[in-house]
């Protein structure tokens, strides 16, 4: 009976946790490339479902060391303010606060130096244990570079923009545009 007490004691918090979770549920990224820079420029969707306040922090990885990316903007949308950031290795970290039942908007844009195979890192989504409700993606290319191949089939191509649309999206590759330099 104590043994029953005892898994019912500790099983009580892990619920309670479990309910704090913080969901990425969603991105809108408009992806550009010349010459010179790969240049992202997202918004990217945190939902909290609980009944409480969520303070939590989001590692943000990069293809490349953060040395050789120029981050422009980590911004909370919905708050209208600036999140300060720390750099890693190969990612960026902060703080995001979310009220109970809300959703939080963050606009994180940056760039990095264009080269043959530019990367966006997609994958991450799996650490998060659930796909993606809404996933929008547009690269927009000029006449200095050729795209070679995606990795990724766009759903349709207008002028010089490629567009993405996926639902229930839970990428098993990154986002890769291979392309030939002049």
């Amino acid at each position: 009976m104590n043994r029953l007490i005892l898994i019912l004691f500790c099983a009580i918090p892990l619920k309670l946790m479990a309910q704090q979770k913080l969901e990425f549920i969603g991105e809108r990224i408009d992806f550009a490339i010349n010459s010179e820079r790969f240049t992202i420029n997202g918004i990217y969707y945190f939902a909290n479902n609980s009944q409480q306040e969520i303070k939590q922090t989001i590692l943000f990885p990069f293809a490349n060391n953060t040395d050789s990316i120029d981050v422009r903007r980590v911004y909370n949308l919905t708050h209208s303010k600036n999140l300060s950031y720390q750099k890693l290795e190969n990612a960026i970290a902060f703080k995001v606060l979310i009220p109970p039942k809300d959703t939080v908007k963050v606009n994180i844009a940056y760039s990095q130096k264009t080269v043959t195979e530019n990367v966006y890192i997609l994958k991450s989504t799996q650490t998060w244990g659930q796909a993606l409700k809404k996933a929008d993606y547009s690269l927009t290319f000029d006449r200095s570079v050729q795209i070679d191949s995606l990795s990724l089939k766009p759903d349709h191509l207008d002028n010089n923009v490629y567009y993405w649309e996926k639902q229930d999206f839970y990428p098993k590759e990154n986002f890769k545009i291979w392309i030939v330099k002049y």
